[in-house]
């Protein structure tokens, strides 16, 4: 016959058991979802690092060579660690204060997608165009895909109408 404390202590123990092997499953991850967080943090990093403090020396450590940028509006390709370098220069060149803060970060494979929000204030000369101390924010997706622990490609989808719009001073709609 079970007693009101033993009964308890069998309740209290089976309960301790079960709230156990919960963190233990929980703490358990595999391999590929490992791989999945180094491939956003990889991200994250890169972010930070090139785009948030133009640390143009640190492209090479986290893109592949043979890198490709793919700037979907308009089809273009900034190709290699050099390209890339000129670019984060010009941006920054022109934005001095340009920053992007992540909103949004998913991997699935050797893919990583972000929405991300950038801004800055148009201190430089900007696709041709004077600046216009005009303060931008711009709404953007990318898809990155990493090859060997390194950034290998980008896909990149800004929106370039609310950017252009803000920088000529029209309201958006």
């Amino acid at each position: 016959m079970i007693t009101r404390t033993s009964g308890r202590i069998a309740a209290l123990a089976l309960a301790w058991t079960v709230v156990a092997a919960a963190a233990i499953s929980g703490c358990y991850t595999t391999e590929s979802d490992r791989a999945l967080e180094r491939n956003k943090e990889l991200v994250r990093s890169m972010n930070a690092e090139v785009w948030n403090k133009a640390n143009v020396d640190a492209i090479g450590e986290l893109f592949t060579p043979d890198f490709v940028l793919h700037f979907l509006p308009d089809g273009s390709d900034t190709r290699g660690i050099a390209g890339l370098q000129q670019h984060v220069r010009d941006l920054h060149d022109a934005f001095p204060d340009w920053s992007e803060d992540i909103k949004l970060i998913v991997a699935e494979g050797d893919l990583v997608v972000i929405h991300y929000v950038s801004g800055g204030t148009n201190r430089g000369q900007w696709l041709g165009k004077p600046p216009t101390g005009r303060r931008v924010q711009v709404n953007e997706i990318s898809i990155f895909r990493i090859e060997d622990g390194r950034i290998a490609e980008q896909w990149l989808l800004p929106d370039l109408g609310s950017m252009q719009q803000q920088l000529a001073g029209m309201s958006e709609q």
